[in-house]
């Protein structure tokens, strides 16, 4: 018997279709409430997800219901100076530039790196701390440290399919908020300053 023979036998296809099945009443059986299961078949359910995850072996509904992106989002970044001047930074220039399309492989550390930072505007960031740090580490390279550097959150909700289809644009206009101003001469960030022009000059 060929391999493609095998594959139709009817044992072979109750087989594969049973173990589907007994690995789906598995995971459903797993996030039922314990209190719903009675309790000797709540303990070993318990005791099971235990092992489960032991092993990253984890069953959400979340996989079933996720949160899609209803918006694309910037950073804007304008550094100020001790003799009362101020610039857009780099970041700035990005978000004037995009709001197209950026497939997964094209992104860098760094793009990753700052879409962490702009996660959850109104709440406490540490990726947006060090991210800012950082910015005041690369201008400084410059030879002018900002006082401060101010961020701004730049939102473009997506437009509903209906709505595209029917002309409309995709994205809604830019709404910018103020998140946070991250001050660079702080003895962290000095510190930081010195050590990176110390491991550039060795």
């Amino acid at each position: 018997m060929d391999t493609a023979s095998l594959a139709r036998h009817p044992v072979v296809r109750l087989t594969r279709a049973s173990c589907v099945l007994a690995l789906g009443l598995l995971l459903i059986g797993l996030n039922v409430p314990s209190k719903y299961l009675g309790e000797t078949v709540g303990s070993w359910s318990s005791f099971i997800g235990g092992r489960l995850r032991s092993l990253s072996f984890v069953q959400s509904w979340k996989m079933y219901a996720p949160n899609p992106q209803r918006a694309q989002t910037y950073m804007n970044l304008t550094a100020y100076y001790e003799d009362g001047s101020s610039k857009p930074l780099w970041e700035t220039h990005h978000e004037r530039a995009g709001w197209r399309t950026n497939f997964a492989w094209t992104k860098t550390r760094e793009d990753i790196w700052r879409h962490y930072a702009n996660f959850h505007p109104k709440r406490a960031n540490d990726h947006r701390k060090w991210y800012l740090r950082g910015v005041c580490v690369r201008e400084a390279r410059t030879g002018q440290t900002p006082d401060k550097i101010v961020m701004e959150h730049v939102t473009r909700r997506f437009a509903p399919p209906h709505k595209v289809a029917e002309g409309a644009r995709a994205l809604g206009r830019p709404r910018k908020r103020l998140v946070t101003v991250a001050y660079c001469k702080v003895k962290l960030v000095r510190d930081m300053i010195e050590a990176d022009e110390a491991r550039r000059a060795g």
